[in-house]
């Protein structure tokens, strides 16, 4: 069932197009044999971010699973690479970040997941259906960047950030904001909301308007990724797939011809992949997205 669940989760959270709160984890990290601990996480707003910090550690023995928290270690002294994994608009971290710090982890880098104000385990907030996203998100981002900024095992050289669609262009205005975080892997990213709206509203399946589409009056637009791009100083790896029809590939073009020369800066197009569930990158080739995404962020 644990299983079913899962599954259906990540087909909701990777095809949503506005915000779908999830409050329940279906599964936690010790049930897959994996070592974290919380951060004690609080915005300057005052909400608590549920996050976790799992240090990089060895593949798991299958007999490590177990129903409470396995106690916390790390495998030295050593400050290492990190990754901060942001959530969509949808599900929680209960889904794909857990998958995704397995695989990150075993590879030698700590790695953060957490979920905005309203999801998971964060403080309560209340949010409407219609919106694509709260400006409050930035808030959350820029307090869990400050907080694995204090953990004495992280390389504060070596931090990166990763999202997909919602999470991707906050993850990249979280980059531009933060001088932290030296790169970002974004997965089907809109390039704005000027290009982003009229075209949900032509592909939805459900006849969403742009009454449907809500932005906050206080988002900062103009730092959409196409928008910022000619002035972004960071590392950055753009994934999209080529069957991708919310975030289409000439929304990731854009936003890579805009960026400037002389950085670290890659576009990688995924064959027959879409923009999410089962059709999400990631899921398509595995292999690939693990190959790729390492190999930015030793680079």
């Amino acid at each position: 069932m644990k299983q079913i669940l899962i599954i259906i989760g990540l087909l909701l959270c990777f095809n949503s197009v506005a915000i779908i709160p999830d409050r329940k984890y279906v599964r936690l990290p010790q049930e897959v044999g994996m070592i974290y601990k919380e951060l004690d996480v609080v915005t300057k707003d005052g909400y608590r971010i549920e996050t976790w910090f799992y240090p990089a550690q060895p593949v798991p023995e299958q007999s490590a699973a177990q129903a409470e928290m396995l106690p916390y270690k790390t495998l030295d002294d050593s400050r290492r690479p990190t990754l901060i994994i942001c959530n969509g608009d949808a599900g929680n971290m209960s889904y794909q970040q857990i998958s995704l710090a397995y695989l990150y982890a075993a590879n030698g880098f700590n790695v953060v997941t957490f979920d905005w104000r309203g999801f998971g385990e964060s403080s309560e907030f209340e949010m409407d259906t219609d919106y694509l996203c709260y400006t409050e998100m930035l808030t959350d981002y820029d307090a869990v960047i400050k907080a694995v900024c204090k953990e004495k095992v992280v390389d504060k050289k070596q931090i990166y950030t990763m999202g997909w669609s919602t999470g991707a262009y906050l993850t990249m205005i979280a980059a531009h904001n933060n001088k932290a975080v030296k790169g970002c892997i974004l997965s089907g990213t809109p390039s704005s909301f000027e290009d982003a709206i009229p075209h949900l509203v032509k592909v939805h399946p459900k006849g969403k308007t742009e009454a449907n589409l809500l932005v906050p009056d206080d988002f900062p637009r103009r730092k959409m990724p196409s928008l910022i791009a000619p002035k972004f100083r960071k590392d950055i790896l753009l994934v999209v797939g080529s069957e991708d029809n919310r975030t289409p590939l000439w929304m990731s073009e854009k936003i890579y011809n805009a960026l400037p020369e002389g950085i670290n800066k890659k576009l990688s197009i995924y064959e027959g992949a879409g923009h999410g569930g089962t059709e999400f990158p990631f899921f398509v080739d595995w292999e690939r997205w693990a190959e790729e995404t390492i190999g930015f962020m030793t680079f």
